[in-house]
């Protein structure tokens, strides 16, 4: 899916709002409000056979957004919101560049200067602003289930590293790698949850590389988690 396509349909998600409109009111506005948040671990694909990811990758999401009803009863619902997402790698790796720019990961040496190298935590961390939009169908019995697709672009990318200094002085450090390089500004892809009355579970198939295509290997996270709408 190219990101002309990704852009006609936010287009006709917002086209189509304003047959759902019929002028709400103050208390209308704030009863189709719906904000959240949720709990989540990222399962990673395609990592590369060189290094070993963990197996639980926390994340979280925050979110808000505006329903539309499609009966009278409010049964069924298009939506439209915004939110922030995060998602973490961590893993037993670092992160480098090669000579042609790409970027790759690579195992950290046994020893240097005689001294033994130990990975104490390394971590990749994205952040993307979030437009979620799909449909949402509430039963009488309060269970709901929601049907959705999520575009979103890089807000923060960022790498940490807590072990022994790779220079060999024997000393631990920590280090955090700002604004990484060949990293996709872009992501996007189906989501759904199923859930009763403010609580839910969800999952989200990301059909975006983290990192650009033929500039760093071509990983993404299946994410799975609870989800909270107590407003």
């Amino acid at each position: 899916m190219t990101r002309n396509a990704i852009f006609f349909i936010i287009l006709a998600a917002f086209t189509a709002i304003p047959s759902f409109a019929q002028k709400p009111s103050a208390e209308s506005i704030r009863k189709r409000l719906s904000l959240g948040f949720g709990i989540n671990n990222d399962i990673w694909m395609k990592i590369p056979d060189s290094i070993s990811p963990r197996k639980i990758n926390q994340g979280a999401d925050v979110f808000m957004n505006y329903m539309f009803p499609m009966d009278k009863k409010g049964h069924l619902s298009f939506f439209i919101g915004a939110g922030f997402g995060m998602h973490n790698l961590y893993h037993d790796a670092l992160i480098g560049i090669d000579d042609n720019g790409v970027s790759y990961f690579y195992n950290a040496p046994a020893k240097v200067n005689n001294y033994n190298i130990t990975v104490k935590k390394s971590k990749l961390s994205l952040t993307y602003f979030d437009i979620p939009f799909g449909f949402q169908y509430k039963a009488t019995n309060k269970l709901h289930g929601t049907l959705g697709f999520k575009v979103g672009w890089s807000w923060n990318e960022h790498s940490k590293y807590k072990g022994s200094d790779l220079a060999g002085t024997g000393y631990t450090v920590k280090e955090k790698e700002l604004n990484l390089r060949n990293v996709e500004t872009f992501h996007y892809g189906p989501y759904a949850v199923i859930g009763y009355k403010w609580f839910g579970l969800s999952v989200f198939y990301q059909l975006t590389s983290v990192f650009v295509k033929d500039y760093g290997p071509q990983i993404y996270p299946v994410t799975v988690g609870l989800v909270f709408k107590p407003f």
